[in-house]
């Protein structure tokens, strides 16, 4: 069962025809889209997916057949209600992630539906990982795990913080990474005492 169609089995629960997904963390969950300007409607029979122009090629390698593709030449928002259809009396959306300014434009775009906060839904199914996330998981720790290895075999002594951070980096793409998912913490003296310290020049 696809990601989707878990997400459209929890609509009953909270008596919802329809969620819209804002958050582009959780369209790329639902829909495998890496954009930056995207959303997804999901219903029990319903699979839209919103983006602009610019991604339409973007698009068509990404996300599945699942999905109905649908490239708005506006902003994104004032293109749902067209894509719900007349059954969709309460839409769900993320409470979390749509600014009042959104939701505003959204509520005179929907006057003649319900709009319902149903954040952490999608956040739910993600909390609960199936075999091909376990296995990528347990891959990048691996793969981290390894290029620590490599940076520490040449020593850390007389290196900046910044030194053995681009180090660790450029193991990690040499194995095969896209990128960090975040800035490596390289910090050392009175720097190790400061959670998300930015590695510095420091030896």
């Amino acid at each position: 069962m696809s990601r989707a169609a878990r997400l459209a089995e929890g609509l009953a629960e909270r008596e919802l025809d329809a969620v819209l997904v804002t958050d582009l963390v959780n369209v790329r969950y639902l829909t495998g889209y890496t954009g930056s300007n995207g959303l997804a409607i999901v219903g029990p029979d319903l699979r839209r997916f919103l983006t602009d122009f610019r991604y339409a090629s973007q698009v068509e390698r990404e996300v599945p057949d699942e999905w109905a593709r649908v490239t708005a030449v506006q902003d994104l928002l004032t293109a749902v209600p067209e894509q719900l259809g007349e059954q969709t009396k309460r839409l769900g959306f993320d409470d979390a992630d749509l600014s009042v300014r959104a939701h505003a434009k959204l509520a005179e775009a929907l006057s003649a539906v319900e709009l319902v906060a149903a954040g952490g839904m999608v956040e739910a199914l993600r909390a609960v990982k199936d075999d091909l996330e376990v296995a990528r998981i347990r891959g990048a720790a691996q793969l981290a795990d390894e290029a620590l290895d490599e940076v520490l075999e040449h020593g850390l002594a007389g290196r900046t913080e910044r030194e053995v951070a681009f180090a660790l980096e450029m193991a990690m793409r040499r194995r095969g990474a896209d990128g960090a998912s975040f800035e490596s913490i390289v910090a050392s003296g009175p720097n190790a005492a400061l959670p998300h310290h930015r590695a510095s020049s420091q030896r």
